[in-house]
């Protein structure tokens, strides 16, 4: 540490903090409105300015202008107008708002983009919260990663910002190990977009909550000035990279029932592939994307499924039933072919053969 930076941790201590706040999504907006409320409350924080993302153009022809979920809270909470930045560049920038608006505490949660050194060196703390006990999970994905692996317990952490690394600060404080079973019962309690995996959702909200008040705690007792060391001996180090188109592809040989049930709930809509036919006899056939969107174990498993792959209508459901990994087959009941709306099993069968080709229809398999 410089000796400019000590003697500025030094002043700092026992004065109330002047936070400025990196985040972006549901999870990091927990945190925001828990420095919020320490602010209120008058002695330990007090400002506080919001540093989000730009806002992006979606929906049917580039309508809508979507912000980020936190600009909402922030305006609810009555903060400041945020501060937009999206480069590295514009985040160095900031060291001049630092040096003028005194700011002496960096907050970072789910923000996106590193915090770099220059920014890190012009205050005096700087922390983010974290959705893992770290070292398990250090990466842009942990919640996801945590109920793919069928964890039973996760956390979060409060560490210090590293000058050039993600999830490489040293730890200041973690929660106990929380039951994931009992965090997805709670539900959710913020809104989110309709797309959003379900699972995925509730734990970014609980995980959220249980963050702020470990944030809190670390503000209130101080505890950023007194960090010892940064390794934990009895937690795993692990993984958790950003979340992939292709995490979503479903591969029949190797994924059973109940993992796919548990990668809807956790990435959204799985795909596969269907052979298709051209109407020229002399073309090779061509794969087509397939899309479930609403599907479960199902309770039977008809003989003529065989193949990991293979799928029937079910006459008695009205659904589809694909034969996976192991013995159990999913039921589809929202299915989309590629180039075509979301529509039902009796639907997607109906439609097969002048999709597929009279041939290939006959071929019941997803690849």
């Amino acid at each position: 540490m410089s000796f400019q930076r000590c003697n500025r941790l030094l002043s700092t201590i026992n004065r109330p903090l002047n936070v400025l706040f990196f985040g972006s999504d549901q999870f990091s907006s927990h945190s925001l409105k828990g420095l919020d409320e320490l602010k209120r409350q008058g002695s330990k924080i007090a400002q506080i300015q919001l540093v989000t993302r730009s806002p992006k153009w979606c929906g049917r022809q580039n309508s809508i202008l979507k912000y980020p979920p936190i600009v909402e809270v922030a305006r609810e909470l009555g903060l400041r107008e945020p501060l937009v930045c999206d480069s590295r560049q514009d985040l160095v920038d900031l060291s001049e708002v630092v040096k003028d608006e005194h700011y002496n505490l960096i907050v970072a949660v789910s923000f996106g983009k590193l915090i770099p050194s220059e920014l890190i060196n012009a205050v005096p703390f700087a922390l983010n919260v974290h959705p893992s006990l770290l070292p398990r999970y250090k990466g842009a994905s942990p919640i996801q990663h945590a109920l793919l692996n069928g964890d039973k317990t996760t956390g979060v952490t409060v560490q210090t910002l590293h000058p050039s690394k993600f999830d490489q600060g040293s730890i200041v404080a973690q929660t106990r190990a929380l039951n994931i079973d009992e965090l997805l019962s709670k539900g959710t309690v913020s809104r989110f977009e309709d797309d959003t995996p379900r699972a995925t959702a509730i734990l970014m909200d609980q995980l959220g909550i249980e963050g702020s008040r470990l944030l809190q705690k670390v503000i209130a007792q101080e505890l950023y000035t007194k960090i010892k060391n940064n390794t934990t001996d009895t937690i795993e180090p692990s993984y958790a990279p950003k979340i992939t188109t292709e995490m979503k592809h479903i591969d029949w040989n190797s994924h059973d029932a109940a993992t796919l049930v548990r990668r809807l709930a956790v990435l959204g809509p799985l795909f596969t592939y269907k052979n298709t036919c051209h109407k020229r006899k002399d073309t090779a056939s061509i794969m087509k994307r397939v899309i479930l969107h609403e599907f479960h174990i199902a309770s039977r498993h008809p003989q003529q499924l065989q193949e990991p792959g293979n799928f029937t209508f079910d006459q008695e459901t009205s659904d589809l039933l694909v034969k996976c990994k192991g013995p159990y087959c999913i039921q589809v009941s929202k299915i989309q072919f590629e180039g075509y709306k979301v529509e039902n099993a009796t639907q997607f069968m109906t439609s097969l053969r002048k999709r597929c080709g009279k041939t290939m229809a006959e071929q019941r398999l997803f690849l």
